[in-house]
Formats: structure tokens, C-alpha cells, sequence
């Protein structure tokens, strides 16, 4: 298994995925239980899961990210999208924006073995959080929980992709809280497709340096890597 800096710099966005091939349910679990390790205000625990198997509701998870995808996706120019993708290899480059833009690149919930559903709860305590965003805060909270899973995906050597295209607006979101069976105030983030990887994916935008996002002291003094500091 790797270590933890391993599994940190190599944690990709998997979206193609062996159709058909298992995956040992312990790894699910093992995933799910990462989820219960994040951090929460209070130990408030907002998150809960909903496991998806089966095949026909993944086709319709697919089905919502294919039609937001292009709604998306299929306005912006060509241009444009180029340039995002430039890390992508050219000869590839135009299928994939071509795939965005009719949303087929989305579609990978139905390949996946397992899509587990996050959703933010606001309806399980009997007071109400002393926050003044507690929507915020369970949004938030769960995305800590996201990505504990998506960590342990990795660690595991399975894939996970992150497809949001199902809840992207209140219509889809609504639908498919209904689908699912939610309770009104339970509502759903994202989806999460677990599968095992088609291809190994090595290919990743650069990351800015910590002196493009780090401040120190006050907004406008870049970080000083260590390195790069003079030795007194």
C-alpha cells in the first residue's frame, strides 16, 4: 500500500472505468469508513452516504451528468476549453472537448462498480446548530469527508471520479433526492464513481508553486519557500 505522500500526489480523477470488473466489497467499506473520520463542528457528523449497485439507477445517474454536461459544457468555445485542457495530449485532446461537449465524458457512473452518493443532512439533531451558515458548515464538512474517501480510493489502488453533473442545479438535485428515497432536508452534493481504473491516469494540470497561493503575514507578501531563504 502506498504511504501517505504517495497517495496525496498521485490521486487522480478516474473516468473510464473496466466495466464489469468487481471490486472486493471490504475495499467499499474501508472507503465508507474513511468518510467517518473527518472533521465536523462538534462532532456534528452532517454526512450521510447512500451506496449505489445497482445497474439501471447508475445508467440514470449517467444519464443526468450526460444532459448537464452538455448543457455545460457545450457553450463554451472551443478555444477556451483548449486551453484548460492543454495537459492533455494534443492527438487525444479534441475527442475528449468533443466528449465534453456532448456530455458522453460523464457517463462514467454507469461503468463504475459502485457510485456511493454524499449528501449533506440538516435534519438529525433536535436543535438547531448555533452557526450562522450551518448550511455552509455541512457543505463543507462533507466535502472533508469526500475527500477522505477519495484519499482511501487511492490508497487502495481503485479509481474514483468525482461527478457533480447530477446535482448541478435544484431541478437534477430534486430529482434525484427523490430517486434515492431522501427525506427533505437531505440533500445530495455529488456523486462518486468507485471502479477499477481502465487506464492508468498520469496526466494532471501543474499545481501553482506556494508562492502563488501562500501569503505570509498579510495578503500580497508571497510565501518564501524554505529552500529559497537565506541561511543565518
Amino acid at each position: 500500500m502506498p504511504d501517505f505522500w504517495e497517495v496525496l500526489y498521485t490521486r487522480r480523477s478516474i473516468r473510464e472505468f473496466k466495466k464489469g470488473a468487481p471490486v472486493e466489497p471490504w475495499k467499499i467499506e474501508k472507503i465508507l469508513d474513511a468518510a467517518r473520520w473527518a472533521p465536523s463542528p462538534e462532532n456534528m457528523q452532517y454526512w450521510r452516504m447512500v451506496l449505489v449497485r445497482d445497474q439501471e439507477m447508475k445508467e440514470y445517474i449517467a444519464d443526468m451528468a450526460q444532459e448537464h454536461g452538455a448543457t455545460v459544457f457545450g457553450n463554451f468555445p472551443y478555444e477556451i476549453v483548449e486551453d484548460r485542457l492543454w495537459y492533455i495530449p494534443e492527438k487525444s485532446r479534441a475527442a475528449v472537448i468533443e466528449r465534453a461537449y456532448d456530455g458522453t465524458l460523464f457517463r462514467y457512473p454507469e461503468d463504475a462498480d459502485t457510485v456511493i452518493v454524499p449528501c449533506a443532512n440538516t435534519t438529525a439533531f433536535d436543535i438547531t446548530p448555533a452557526y450562522p451558515s450551518s448550511t455552509e458548515v455541512m457543505v463543507v464538512s462533507t466535502s472533508m469527508a469526500i475527500q477522505n474517501m477519495w484519499l482511501a480510493t487511492r490508497a487502495l489502488n481503485l479509481g474514483m471520479g468525482y461527478d457533480a453533473l447530477p446535482c448541478g442545479d435544484h431541478r437534477r438535485r430534486e430529482k434525484l433526492a427523490d430517486k434515492l428515497g431522501l427525506p427533505r432536508g437531505v440533500f445530495p452534493l455529488t456523486t462518486l464513481a468507485v471502479g477499477v481504473p481502465l487506464f492508468p491516469r498520469t496526466a494532471t494540470p501543474a499545481r501553482y508553486p506556494l508562492e502563488g497561493i501562500v501569503y505570509e503575514e498579510y495578503w500580497g507578501n508571497p510565501y518564501k519557500r524554505l529552500a529559497f531563504r537565506k541561511k543565518g
